[in-house]
């Protein structure tokens, strides 16, 4: 299965589940916020959090007043996550919004391969997950 069907199918059951007033059927929760959510009335699909080991899926509850309980529901996953940061010879044309490869010479591709393959590394690899300045490419 990939991760997107993962958390698709993980994300609608646990709405569903909220919706008709049961706690997740999936995951760790946190149930006195779960009580507290329920009162502000009924569940809207929030963000994903991703993490090498897990996934967060965040449901939130507002109330007439404006106030508002986020419900996480940590998933366990069947095997480590990792993110796949555009490689270096992805070139985007930010007029048109394409994106293409671009040419090198073999021995510099290689390279390039290299140090892509080398960003899935376990002590490499985290430095990618939680909030990410933005980049520029020179």
């Amino acid at each position: 299965m990939k991760l997107s069907s993962f958390v698709a199918e993980h994300k609608r059951k646990i709405y569903d589940d909220l919706l008709a007033g049961h706690a997740p059927s999936v995951g760790t929760f946190d149930e006195a916020i779960l009580r507290e959510a329920r009162v502000k009335g009924r569940p809207q699909m929030g963000t994903t959090v991703m993490a090498p080991d897990s996934v967060t899926l965040e449901y939130i509850y507002t109330d007439s007043q404006g106030g508002t309980v986020l419900v996480a529901v940590k998933l366990e996953v069947p095997e480590r996550i990792v993110f796949l940061p555009v490689p270096g010879w992805v070139v985007e044309n930010i007029w048109q919004g394409d994106v293409d490869g671009s040419y090198h010479f073999e021995s510099d591709a290689r390279a390039l391969c290299d140090a892509f393959l080398a960003e899935l590394e376990p002590d490499r690899n985290p430095k990618h997950f939680g909030p990410q300045a933005a980049k520029r490419r020179e």
